[in-house]
């Protein structure tokens, strides 16, 4: 067996599916009173409420009475919503918080602080001086990189939203791999003179750091681990295989938690990376360049679940990529400068966050004229399953008929398997 991980993975994915499927959620999960103490470990200000996450759940306070920090150690008391009975339309409500991780959403409006915990309460510190002092530079183009840097999505208008799922762009207002690299590159080009076993060991730290920083969604810890592995891959033996990494990854993520694979952006992540990483280098044979061969080769795994979840198919995804992934790691790296010299130097982050607008502000014109084209997305209304599994079936198909060939070839010793 070439990739023993990737049947393992694929073994794990059948049977999450069998314990959830019928299962259903806990039945424990009623609206019920309860009351809890732990941390305040995240805090996401919504229009209508504040929601916390504490001790694995989410916390929504509509009053507003309180003014939580993160790191806060508090009790308490609220409504348990019956996850089961969260479903809205066609959508599992319910479904998708087990899939974050989640055992479950309480409504409150009392809290009372008994504690604090000093890790966390200086990584809120620096998450909401980040994001504070972006809104305080780039006001109106702040929601965009908090967005990318600190997970804020939520911040995003929804004419904003649109405008990115219309131009199948959507990837990059949400941490992934590609945010994560760039960081890593940039951290890497940091700590180049020191010792590779503990620049490796920096990394890691940081990157760990990072995803418990911005959230901890399944696709960021994806994202962040894959980097990790692969990095650790490079200077410890020289040798990788990104498949079996990912199928690695992919399989503890399903241990941990089989709700996972029901998380659209666990999955939108895993087969944009597994498609990448199989389709791109003989798409690339055809078409030269990077952008457009990386991005017709994430389509390949991922245009199903778009066209399924989000009742549409993005036709300029190409184009858009083409107008942002070249500028997405100057506005991150940009992003970053100007907060590291906005306490050293005024004169000099007014000319990064200056340069920094223009580049955003021209991305956003290009991808709204983009996203106003009428046959550059096709809306579906009623998307069909069947369609989705026939596509897959092919899909798969030619991919084991291709593992097959190369597993013969290298009985033969033809070639290997490094990616």
């Amino acid at each position: 067996m070439r990739r023993p991980l990737l049947l393992i993975f694929i073994v794990l994915l059948v049977l999450g599916f069998l314990i959830t499927k019928d299962s259903g959620l806990d039945n424990i999960n009623k609206d019920t009173e309860i009351t809890i103490t732990g941390v305040v470990k995240d805090k996401k200000e919504k229009d209508k409420y504040t929601q916390y996450i504490i001790d694995g759940y989410l916390v929504n306070d509509y009053k507003r009475k309180y003014e939580l920090k993160i790191g806060k150690v508090v009790s308490v008391q609220g409504k348990q919503k019956d996850l089961e009975k969260m479903e809205f339309d066609d959508f599992n409500y319910g479904r998708y918080i087990r899939s974050c991780g989640y055992k479950g959403m309480i409504y409150s409006d009392y809290f009372k602080v008994v504690g604090q915990n000093k890790f966390y309460i200086h990584l809120g510190q620096l998450k909401m001086y980040m994001r504070d002092t972006f809104r305080y530079l780039y006001k109106d183009t702040s929601n965009f990189i908090n967005s990318f840097l600190l997970g804020m999505k939520y911040d995003l208008t929804q004419e904003e939203n649109e405008m990115f799922s219309r131009t199948g762009t959507s990837h990059v207002i949400a941490i992934s791999g590609l945010h994560t690299n760039i960081i890593c590159i940039l951290i890497a080009y940091v700590i180049r003179g020191i010792n590779k076993l503990y620049k490796l060991f920096i990394l890691i730290v940081v990157m760990v750091l990072y995803s418990i920083m911005v959230g901890f969604s399944p696709s960021i810890v994806r994202a962040v681990a894959f980097v990790a592995i692969m990095y650790l891959a490079v200077f410890l033996f020289k040798k990788r295989d990104g498949i079996t990494t990912l199928s690695l990854i992919a399989s503890l993520l399903i241990i941990n938690n089989p709700y996972t694979i029901y998380n659209v952006s666990f999955q939108l992540s895993f087969l944009a990376t597994l498609s990448i990483l199989y389709f791109n280098k003989m798409i690339k044979k055809r078409l030269k360049f990077d952008i457009v061969s990386m991005t017709v080769a994430a389509n390949i795994l991922t245009i199903p679940i778009v066209y399924y979840v989000f009742g549409g198919i993005p036709i300029l995804s190409i184009l858009g990529n083409i107008v942002i992934i070249p500028f997405i790691g100057i506005i991150m790296n940009l992003s970053i400068f100007s907060i590291l010299f906005f306490e050293f130097s005024l004169n000099i982050t007014k000319v990064i966050v200056y340069i920094n607008k223009t580049l955003i502000n021209m991305v956003y014109y290009i991808l709204d004229k983009l996203s106003q084209i009428e046959i550059g997305y096709i809306q579906v209304e009623n998307p069909n399953m069947t369609y989705v599994i026939i596509y897959y079936v092919l899909i798969f198909s030619y991919m084991i008929y291709r593992e097959l060939k190369t597993m013969k070839e290298q009985e033969n010793e033809i070639q290997g398997y490094c990616l």
